[in-house]
């Protein structure tokens, strides 16, 4: 077993203190739709709602990216957030790599993470740009916000 193995609680303990102190009003859930016909249109969706926590179920910290850092990473328009640092699975907690890349997901599915808070109050839907995984202790989701009431890009 490597250390960053044996690192994995500690940090997923250590990320959920600042939820506890009231420092994580924003809520981010991963919302994947499904359609339940054969063809575009038909039947309805179905939606599978999974929060994104830490320890003690506390929310990740959620920050709005700046001009500067939209620009150098060359995303497309205003309002990009970064989600994490979010704790990889283990045995104890954590959060499946799966989940958030959508590696189960047919090709009419979509996948979105809906953020909840002060500056959401009603929620906002937000598409996934990237996932960062490189790192043993942390994933991090970088998504804009989606066009439209909520659906599409």
């Amino acid at each position: 077993m490597a250390l960053a193995d044996d690192l994995l609680p500690v940090a997923y303990e250590l990320r959920a203190i600042a939820g506890q102190e009231g420092f994580r009003p924003h809520s981010a859930t991963l919302i994947t739709t499904m359609e339940s016909g054969t063809h575009t249109g038909d039947g309805g969706d179905n939606e599978i709602r999974t929060p994104l926590l830490e320890a003690n179920e506390q929310n990740p910290r959620i920050r709005w990216l700046d001009d500067e850092e939209i620009a150098v990473g060359g995303y497309p328009g205003k309002g990009v957030v970064e989600i994490g640092a979010i704790t990889p699975l283990f045995a104890g907690g954590g959060t499946d790599l799966e989940i958030l890349t959508g590696a189960d997901m047919q090709r009419r599915d979509r996948m979105y993470i809906e953020i909840v808070g002060p500056k959401h109050p009603k929620g906002q839907r937000y598409v996934v740009l990237d996932v960062q995984a490189e790192r043993p202790l942390r994933y991090v989701i970088r998504a804009r916000p989606s066009g439209g009431a909520g659906w599409g890009p």
